[in-house]
């Protein structure tokens, strides 16, 4: 009878756990991102979550083995002080900035490495679950990146990667792959954060505050789940 209990016990837990969709609904706009920017010029790739068949010439710097990277770091990268100066016209960094836990030294790094006039390619986490716990430092607002980046010579893009049902869903996607829910619930959740984001071609206008409505205030995006950044050196 224990053992009988303790099958059953095994299977609703994987069945708490189940998902049918694989790909994260985020990833999607990473990929918008760097196809925008692809190039075949040198490109320093910063912890490769996306783009590396966008950069084919590329150098991989990660903390993570698995990645087999060209240069392995430890999780805060102070290993980035190994490349050269001025060296690359163009840095990709995705999906790292909210984990640094100093992160204007890290930035400083990224801008003695690249060449004048070049590059640097960011997504960053804003509305987003708690990730890769306990380094999970920062999640960023546009003026926080403007004020980060102010010694730089200005933005060439700087925008929310979602609109805030599509933000709305993904953080439903990630409580689908982050908690354990009831097998009867999970289809509907499923069903639910595929649903949603088509809800964001309704909305009309979108503002940073809810003080001052006017165009003074407006905004791509209010509720972002990642946001995107070019900065020029």
């Amino acid at each position: 009878m224990n053992a009988l209990k303790q099958r059953a016990s095994a299977r609703w837990d994987r069945l708490s756990r189940h998902r049918f969709t694989r790909t994260k609904i985020s990833r999607k706009n990473i990929q918008r991102l760097t196809r925008e920017y692809a190039s075949t010029e040198r490109t320093l790739i910063i912890h490769p979550e996306e783009g590396l068949e966008d950069f084919p010439n590329h150098f991989i710097v990660s903390k993570r083995p698995e990645d087999r990277p060209d240069l392995l770091v430890d999780s805060q990268f102070h290993g980035l002080s190994a490349i050269e100066s001025e060296s690359y016209p163009i840095i990709v960094c995705c999906g790292l900035l909210e984990h640094i836990a100093e992160p204007q030294r890290f930035i400083d790094e990224l801008h003695r490495i690249l060449q004048p006039g070049g590059k640097l390619i960011v997504s960053c986490s804003a509305c987003f679950s708690f990730h890769e716990c306990p380094e999970d430092f920062f999640h960023y607002t546009p003026y926080g990146l403007k004020l980060l980046f102010e010694k730089w010579s200005g933005f060439e893009l700087l925008r929310g990667s979602s609109g805030p049902f599509e933000t709305i869903g993904i953080l439903l996607q990630r409580i689908h792959i982050q908690c354990d829910i009831s097998p009867p619930l999970r289809p509907i959740l499923e069903l639910m954060f595929h649903t949603i984001p088509h809800l964001d071609r309704f909305v009309i206008r979108q503002y940073e505050t809810v003080q001052v409505r006017d165009e003074t205030s407006e905004i791509d995006s209010m509720m972002p789940s990642n946001l995107q950044a070019v900065i020029v050196k």
